[in-house]
């Protein structure tokens, strides 16, 4: 829970101290890790198959990628989540998000990704 709770407070400052940076209409770190934190144990690999939250974060998430051409902020705040994960995301699991989650992505997911070259 310290764990979380710590992790919150960096998005926090991070979505904070970035404001001047972003578009009006950008989505801000805080709203990514709502609509993702319930896919977390799917792309570690705890559990075998994403749940009907991760799902309908990830349908939201593209939403809001196409809506406010957020895909690259969304991106690096996976990227952050990403890189704080124990174990972390595993490719396999990336890649079967959008097939069992019966969708598409409409931004990267990956902990290594250059998210400044994502439209």
């Amino acid at each position: 829970m310290a764990r979380i709770a710590a992790f919150l407070t960096f998005i926090l400052l991070l979505s904070t101290s970035a404001m001047s940076h972003r578009q009006r209409d950008s989505i801000d770190c805080l709203n990514v890790v709502a609509y993702f934190s319930s896919c977390v144990e799917f792309l570690n690999g705890h559990v075998h198959e994403p749940t009907w939250n991760c799902c309908m974060g990830i349908q939201e998430l593209n939403r809001l990628a196409k809506q406010n051409h957020s895909a690259q902020r969304i991106c690096q705040c996976i990227e952050l989540i990403g890189k704080t994960e124990d174990p972390p995301f595993l490719l396999a699991s990336i890649h079967a998000l959008p097939i069992k989650c019966h969708t598409h992505l409409s931004f990267p997911i990956s902990i290594k990704k250059d998210c400044s070259r994502v439209n």
